[in-house]
């Protein structure tokens, strides 16, 4: 018997009021699931602790195990487990209680149509409980935390490249047997989310947020939030995704809203969050500070003002300055050059004066100062600029700020008061012209900053925010790295990663917004004159009271009025939190916290590597003492085939819901997991999907194949005796069998070991690209049409068993990759089969495949083993070569060629191509196939020649496939002598055309110097190429006018 579980109280304490009410939405989940599949048993469940009767659709029971203090009630209080039992049964009534296996039977002999299977399938997963965590104390947890989704709209194919890895290696450590828990939910991303509620709120109400007030706008904010959690949900259940979804969460749910408030009070306490005036990155449009990270630079076409600064005591004499925002002299305070620079080392210390303002200002040395930009002196606006900001800490020098919150100009402008920033420019630079202040200007690219969200230019701007101080924070999440108890894949992130951390800047952790956790902080505002307003930081305003009284002991309590802080955090602040919080911190108690934490892998984008990955690790440090997570995976961009990123300016935007509607999700998963390798961009576009769509064909084809055959020949108790026997005793069983039985269970094993090793190195693409190429050329292009031959053979039964084999076992390798067809393939087959009676019922918890290291060793992977794979490595390359000769001269597909096998000093080789003499015959599609040790008839012939390789004599092609080995193909009789010269010369024709254009264009010296290295260099290959085949045809059309002669 195999025991899932799902714990219940995850978030809080088990007796908590709002745990309760969880567990009992939970319970009574369990509890409607019973009475729908079976009402009968309902007078059972009122009366008994435990429902013993009921037995779901998909063999599961469900029994509900709860305190004894309610066992004489109808509806428990508080369930402390919901344990998931499975149990074996022998399933013989109506279609294994699987309930889309009507659907398959139904659809079985038509192409494989997902659209009529995929939701069926992912429904009997889910509703089976298939996706909780098995309870297996003697394994390690495998635990992930879903990167959340924003609340803003539709998935990307962005989110589909996370959902299809971390599937993969959720379902993958699932049938490992692990307990394994992936959990699911969204973010709130207050930016974004605001900014997309405000517009929603003008289009349809014609209402700015103010018009309608906090309150209202919270409660639209909320109203979206559940229209797009329910929309997204959708989409990552039709992504295959075999999340936990009773652990589903939203940042903004009230447990993690407290964890939030917890982690903003401890870090406060401990004296890492501080209030002050700071140069911030003001969104104008949005009204609040954004973060540096979410600052794009973006190149545009400008100019560079150049302009006068007058020397104090002497107006005559001036600086040269150049700027690229005029409209911010105004807030000018310092000139600064290098100290070394001799052009104005005797300026040093001298005051010029502010044009229009008339300030006077000091010239000043630092060597921040870059004296081959512009003229090589700079002008320092530190309420303004990043760069100046720092430059005025290190000399003292004052804040003036131009700007309003909206970025129209301030008083500290005289007339430009109340004017755009941009017309200020405009403005200010036309008087100075008028003044003689002017230089020139000229065009110049320049650097602008602009809002990730909003797309407008960000104003660095001087504002009282909230901080976190993060150089101690970092010095944990740093030695992580170091020491390797956190793992970079792949590794050259961690250089990237260690330098931002040593070089990391306090975290600006406060938002202008309404939408977000607001901050635990309060205000007093009193009437009392001698006590200033003040603030405390509380978990609650009855603790804020406290707080505020222990602080004025003398001041009455009539006095004090209280007032919460505005400001929301920052969403990277909660979701810092994500991999713990969603486990129940603070509560370090719950069952799934002592069990899940820390997580196994953070698989996410490198894109966020700073903004999310690295504040988890120092907040996972810093509030529960553990790393959040021992390996971080980081995936790239999703790009189009052409490299190009994917935009609607583009067009080159692809819908994954649309892609997976038309060829299928397996389809789509396929091609992003081939496509993905860790830390690059993902180059993506429908020809790779229309590609895996065909492999999904392919598979519903071969399942087809098999089953039919298989069954028309035996029955199902036969089937499942014989394929015990080969489980249980592969050794017995290998011995018995031909080069072709060896070759795919060799293989197969061999595929097992690498794709193992590379999931669990995290190298998915080249586990799926294994995988498909295993089952496409080695099973289905080889052994199944070998097997096509043995069916009127007196061992066909090993035949028949070794096919179900090999394919169930594909099936469980491909699952983590193409869960929906593989699912249904698989039910079909042990359907069809009788293989249900002795295994488990879902591939989606069944076992991964496991060899026997001491049988490969010893009788697998031996040298006997090795010898007979070469013999069918020789069988293979026999078959290629016969097939291309009939390619080069235009044989009919179903025309059938004679066909001889030379073979020199071989015997035991000999001996193994006629024991395949069958399918050599069928395979290569020869009339007669006569294979025979012959040495003389290496000795070439000059004479009849055709100085490529290739050899004519008598009617046959003489082709040397290895040094033991020659093929004699008859073409008399089986070709058209005069079509097949005119194709040939046609073909040899065309590639002439084609040397002599790459031979012109490479003779060409403005070519060579112009063009990049790597085109030069593939012309030279494809050259090379088609001379190469240029020659071949020759010798083809020397061979085809000898025969013509005949």
């Amino acid at each position: 018997m195999t025991i899932s579980y799902v714990s219940c109280s995850t978030t809080a304490s088990p007796f908590s009021e709002s745990n309760l009410s969880s567990q009992w939405r939970l319970w009574r989940t369990c509890w409607k699931r019973t009475s729908r599949c079976c009402p009968g048993c309902d007078s059972n469940r009122r009366n008994n602790r435990h429902c013993r009767r009921w037995t779901g659709r998909c063999g599961l029971r469900i029994l509900c195990q709860y305190n004894n203090n309610n066992n004489n009630k109808r509806s428990p209080d508080l369930p402390s487990t919901l344990v998931i039992h499975q149990e074996k049964e022998t399933m013989e009534n109506n279609h294994r209680q699987v309930p889309f296996l009507p659907l398959i039977e139904e659809l079985w002999n038509q192409p494989y149509q997902p659209e009529k299977l995929e939701k069926a399938i992912y429904e009997w997963w889910e509703s089976s409980g298939f996706f909780l965590p098995r309870n297996d104390p003697s394994k390690t947890p495998f635990t992930i935390s879903m990167p959340p989704p924003n609340i803003t709209g539709a998935l990307h194919m962005g989110h589909a490249v996370f959902v299809t890895l971390q599937d993969i290696l959720v379902r993958y450590h699932r049938m490992q047997q692990f307990p394994t828990l992936w959990i699911p939910g969204t973010d709130h991303a207050s930016i974004a989310t605001q900014m997309l509620v405000e517009r929603m709120l003008q289009t349809e109400q014609g209402k700015t947020k103010e018009e309608i007030g906090r309150e209202k706008f919270l409660q639209l904010a909320w109203q979206w939030k559940e229209e797009k959690t329910k929309y997204i949900t959708q989409q990552l259940r039709a992504m295959g995704s075999s999340c936990d979804w009773s652990r589903e969460r939203f940042t903004m749910d009230e447990q993690l809203s407290k964890a939030v408030e917890e982690a903003f009070i401890r870090l406060y306490e401990k004296g890492y969050i501080y209030r002050g005036y700071y140069l911030v990155n003001w969104s104008p449009r949005l009204q609040t500070a954004v973060s540096d990270l979410e600052v794009e630079f973006v190149e545009e076409d400008g100019f560079l003002y150049y302009f006068k600064y007058c020397l104090v005591n002497n107006p005559n004499e001036y600086i040269p300055v150049a700027t690229t925002r005029p409209e911010t002299i105004l807030g000018d305070v310092a000139v600064c050059v290098h100290p070394q620079d001799i052009r104005y080392k005797n300026m040093i210390g001298q005051q010029v004066i502010v044009p229009y303002i008339g300030r006077h200002i000091p010239v000043i040395a630092d060597e921040a100062v870059d004296p081959n930009f512009g003229t090589g002196a700079l002008k320092i606006t530190p309420a303004h600029d990043h760069v100046d900001y720092e430059i005025g800490k290190r000399h003292g020098l004052s804040l003036i700020n131009l700007m309003n919150w909206d970025a129209t100009m301030n008083e500290n402008c005289g007339c430009f008061q109340g004017l755009d920033r941009m017309e200020c420019r405009r403005q200010l630079w036309n008087w100075m012209e008028s003044h003689g202040l002017v230089l020139k200007t000229e065009p110049y690219r320049i650097r602008v900053p602009r809002s990730q969200r909003s797309g407008e230019v960000v104003e660095p701007l001087v504002s009282l925010q909230w901080f976190v101080k993060t150089a101690t924070l970092a010095m944990p999440a740093i030695k992580a790295i170091q020491n390797g108890d956190i793992q970079m894949i792949p590794s050259r992130f961690e250089k990237i990663y260690l330098r931002w951390m040593e070089n990391i800047h306090d975290w600006c952790i406060s938002r202008q917004l309404w939408w977000g956790h607001a901050l635990p902080v309060w205000y007093l505002e009193t009437t009392a004159d001698s006590v200033d307003e003040s603030f405390v930081v509380a978990r609650s305003e009855e603790e804020a009271l406290y707080k505020f009284k222990l602080k004025y002991p003398n001041l009455e309590e009539e006095n004090i009025r209280l007032r919460r802080e505005t400001d929301v955090l920052d969403t990277w602040f909660s979701s810092g939190l994500w991999p713990f919080a969603l486990l129940g911190w603070p509560n370090t108690e719950t069952l799934d916290y002592r069990k899940f934490y820390p997580n196994s892998v953070m698989e996410t984008g490198y894109d966020i590597l700073f903004f999310w990955v690295a504040r988890m690790i120092m907040l996972g440090y810093e509030l529960t003492g553990k790393p959040p997570f021992h390996v971080v995976y980081l995936h790239g961009l999703v790009r189009d085939a052409k490299g190009q990123k994917m935009s609607k300016t583009l067009g080159n935007v692809l819908d994954p819901l649309q892609v997976m509607a038309e060829y299928g999700t397996d389809a789509v998963r396929l091609a992003l997991a081939t496509s993905c390798h860790a830390g690059q961009d993902i180059p993506f576009s429908l020809d790779k999907v229309m590609a895996q769509r065909n492999f999904a064909n392919k598979l519903w084809n071969i399942g087809r194949f098999i089953i039919q055959n298989v069954r028309q020949r035996y029955g199902k108790d036969e089937l499942l005796a014989a394929y015990q026997q080969l489980v249980q005793n592969p050794g017995d069983w290998l011995s018995s069998v031909g080069l072709a039985e060896k070759f795919v269970l060799y293989r197969l094993y061999e595929l097992i070991v690498q794709v193992t090793r590379q999931i669990q190195a995290f190298e998915m693409a080249t586990a799926a690209t294994q995988i498909v190429d295993f089952v496409w050329d080695d099973f289905a292009d080889w052994y199944i049409e070998i097997a096509k031959t043995r069916w009127q053979e007196k061992d066909s039964l090993q035949v028949a068993t070794l096919l179900i084999y090999v394919w169930d076992y594909c099936l469980r390798l491909l699952h983590p990759f193409m869960p929906f067809i593989t699912e249904a393939l698989w039910q079909w087959l042990y359907d069809q089969c009788g293989l249900h009676k002795s295994n488990t019922e879902a591939l989606v918890i069944a076992e991964w495949p496991q060899i026997d290291e001491s049988f490969c060793h010893g009788m697998l992977f031996g040298k006997e083993m090795e010898k007979e794979l070469s013999y069918f490595d020789s069988f293979r390359n026999i078959v290629r070569t016969i097939r291309k000769v009939r390619a080069d001269y235009g044989v009919a597909p179903m025309q059938k060629v004679n066909t001889v096998i030379y073979v020199k000093e071989a015997k035991e080789l000999v001996s193994a191509l006629k024991q395949e003499y069958q399918a050599l015959k069928a395979l290569a599609k020869t009339e007669d196939c006569v294979v025979e040790s012959n040495d003389s008839v290496f000795v070439t012939d000059n004479t009849s020649s055709s100085g490529n390789g290739l050899e004519y004599r008598d009617g046959f092609i003489y082709v040397l496939v290895s040094p033991v080995i020659m093929v004699a193909v008859g073409l008399r009789g089986n070709i058209d002598p005069k079509k097949e010269l005119e194709r040939l010369t046609k073909q040899h024709n065309k590639l002439q055309k084609e040397i002599e254009t790459l031979s012109s264009r490479l003779d060409n010296p403005k070519f060579l110097k112009n063009a990049p290295a790597k085109v030069v260099e593939d012309n030279k290959q494809l050259l090379q190429q088609y001379q190469q085949q240029r020659e071949t045809v020759l010798a083809q059309c020397n061979i085809v006018r000898i025969l013509a002669m005949e």
